[in-house]
């Protein structure tokens, strides 16, 4: 019972680092594609994957989630999309060590950025 605790803590602690990151990012946490993306940075993180293929963790979410792969890829995308730049372009630096440009803006960049960012704050 108590490994259930923990092992709940931990992942509670992923997503209010996980949502408070997105926040600063300028993502909107209230998006259903920010919040598919957040179970796929998670997924990325738990299963140490060296090798991050985007399209396989979505078909790994769809899954577990029993929603379309289509579905959460279009509402990713969409959550992307609507990123509010200027706190982006303000935040970029801070948040990933590395200069703003649009070529991060992307889901595959941003996964392989949040689970770099976990790996160094876990």
């Amino acid at each position: 019972m108590i490994d259930n605790k923990k092992a709940l803590s931990f992942e509670k602690k992923i997503d209010i680092f996980l949502n408070n990151n997105f926040l600063i990012l300028g993502l909107n946490t209230a998006n259903l594609g920010t919040r598919y993306f957040k179970e796929v940075i998670k997924l990325a993180y738990t299963s140490n994957y060296f090798d991050i293929k985007y399209k396989e963790l979505c078909s790994l979410v769809s899954q577990k989630l029993n929603i379309s792969i289509r579905k959460i890829d279009s509402n990713i995308y969409s959550s992307i999309n609507s990123i509010n730049i200027n706190l982006a372009k303000k935040n970029f630096k801070s948040l990933f060590n590395i200069d703003f440009d649009y070529f991060y803006i992307s889901p595959k960049k941003l996964t392989i950025l949040f689970v770099n960012l976990l790996n160094n704050n876990f």
